[in-house]
């Protein structure tokens, strides 16, 4: 074995030789359990192969040579240590630990603090580490990501009102090394989209509480320093940062005249080879969408109403016009916009429902009943109760038997509206279709009966029982089996012990030979 080391707390790395040599890495908690490990070798197995055990025996030896330090207060002893001790113990640490030696050369570098390059170096080294054959497995994240850390710490220590831009490019520089970590890691820790979304959230406080007054100096700077990192994230479409980095720097036009040098900004970006070469028109829709918000700002009506009608085949836009429209109070724009979309997205389901959504808004506002009555029938069809409430509350007491019979028949053979169509049976008492839904469904008795006991109890232990008979016929393990009897039980606390006794005996007779099913049937009580 060669080169064992601690690379971080529990957490060990060693080089076994084998039929050649192998990368060893053991994770541990600190009562020494083994909480994940990882071998280069060809072995596939759930047991550990025999050179991690090698690196876990040696682990326990290395432990037992030099004792726990659990009780040791390190920096007291440091600091009763003469100067020639503290390098010894340094010159040790660096030959035995690579992080020691990277963090003292990445000092000696730059002792004055951390730039971009700097930046980069720490996390590019903790993830040529991590990495092996290029690959990033779950177990070894945290230790790609220490550089990340390390970074981030330093910029966590640093003065938004003496440091703000550098705060922006330290940020910039994690998320874009974090996004090509994504691409050869198993992140499904999520901690590496973690770094991501906290490195935009500090970028986003900074350019928020930016010191000093903007001028046009400064914007144009930050979005020359943001243009390559918003195209970068488009290019790589992994993660949402070119859309957070866009909305983030907006704040700034709140605080300036700078409508037109955003929008082109915008419009620079929407033109570059990134945008134009997805597949899909979402990307350019949300940043139409932030071209939408800098014109209201400017406050340019007839900009605006050009903008909706030069754009009008974004749906997202569409909708800004409508909400706007709603907000002010103008209904029957707002229905003719909401029909209009209703054509443009006919082949999109899920689009011209909310347009009808939208719609019924506006009718309500109104006053448009017999509209509202058939839009809120619609939505009810299809299993949506809040529409229900308001159909019932629409519709007069005359009506009501009628627009209820149309609507169960309706929904009788729709899944997605089941749920609504038994609550509205049990609501209205009709419980023989209850019933005949339960003799079609007889899982569904389970949870019905209730509703059915009183008035129909022998029907009841009929579906029941047929409910249980095909569990048990379906069951061939001893699991299922007791799945089955955990039903039988609540059969019993349902129709009583005595016709639970009987439906058990009649299983028994039935099944001589199943010894499992046997066996869980008599711990029934």
């Amino acid at each position: 074995m060669e080169h064992l080391t601690e690379d971080a707390p529990n957490r060990w790395h060693a080089r076994v030789a084998g039929t050649r040599d192998y990368e060893v890495s053991v994770n541990l908690t600190k009562d020494g359990t083994i909480v994940g490990s990882y071998c280069t070798c060809p072995f596939e197995s759930d047991s550990l192969c025999k050179h991690e055990v090698a690196v876990c025996l040696a682990i326990r030896e290395y432990k037992e040579e030099n004792g726990s330090t659990a009780e040791v207060d390190v920096r007291t002893q440091l600091k009763a240590l003469k100067k020639a001790e503290l390098l010894e113990i340094l010159e040790e640490l660096v030959e035995k630990q690579p992080a020691v030696q990277l963090h003292l050369m990445e000092k000696f570098v730059n002792p004055d603090g951390m730039d971009e390059n700097k930046a980069r170096r720490i996390i590019r080294k903790s993830v040529s580490r991590a990495s092996r054959k290029g690959f990033i497995d779950w177990d070894r994240t945290d230790l790609a990501l220490e550089g990340v850390w390390e970074v981030q710490e330093f910029v966590n220590g640093l003065h938004l009102q003496h440091d703000a831009e550098r705060i922006v490019r330290l940020n910039l520089i994690t998320i874009q090394e974090c996004t090509k970590i994504l691409e050869i890691a198993d992140s499904s820790s999520g901690d590496i989209s973690l770094a991501i979304h906290e490195s935009l959230e500090n970028i986003d406080d900074a350019l928020a509480q930016w010191p000093g007054k903007l001028d046009e100096a400064t914007v144009d700077q930050m979005l020359e320093l943001l243009y390559p990192h918003i195209l970068f994230g488009l290019e790589r479409d992994m993660t949402d940062a070119a859309d957070y980095l866009m909305e983030s720097v907006l704040q700034w036009n709140k605080s300036g005249n700078f409508s037109e040098k955003f929008y082109d900004f915008i419009e620079k970006v929407i033109g570059s080879k990134e945008m134009q070469n997805k597949s899909y028109d979402y990307e350019e829709e949300r940043f139409r969408q932030c071209q939408l918000t800098v014109l209201q700002q400017k406050g340019d009506e007839e900009e605006v109403e050009a903008f909706y009608a030069e754009h009008n085949r974004y749906p997202a836009i569409r909708k800004v016009r409508v909400q706007q429209a709603l907000a002010a109070g103008e209904y029957e724009k707002v229905i003719r916009l909401c029909e209009e979309s209703e054509r443009l997205d006919a082949n999109l389901p899920g689009l011209v429902h909310e347009w009808k959504e939208l719609r019924f808004a506006a009718y309500e506002g109104t006053g448009s009943t017999e509209e509202m009555i058939d839009l809120s029938f619609e939505f009810a069809l299809k299993g949506e109760e809040e529409y229900y409430v308001k159909l019932r509350s629409l519709v007069s007491a005359e009506q009501w038997p009628k627009i209820l019979e149309a609507l169960l028949a309706g929904m009788k053979n729709s899944p997605g509206a089941l749920p609504l169509y038994l609550r509205i049976l049990i609501d209205e008492k009709r419980l023989e279709e209850l019933l005949d839904y339960c003799r079609t469904n007889v899982s569904a008795i389970e949870h019905l009966y209730p509703h059915l006991l009183a008035d129909y109890p022998h029907e009841v232990n009929e579906i029941y029982t047929a409910y249980i008979y095909r569990q048990i016929e379906r069951a061939s393990n001893r699991k299922a089996y007791w799945t089955a009897c955990q039903i039988i039980k609540n059969f019993k606390g349902t129709l009583g012990a005595e016709a639970a006794a009987g439906l058990i005996e009649e299983l028994k007779f039935m099944y001589p030979k199943r010894t499992a099913l046997l066996d869980e049937l008599g711990k029934i009580k």
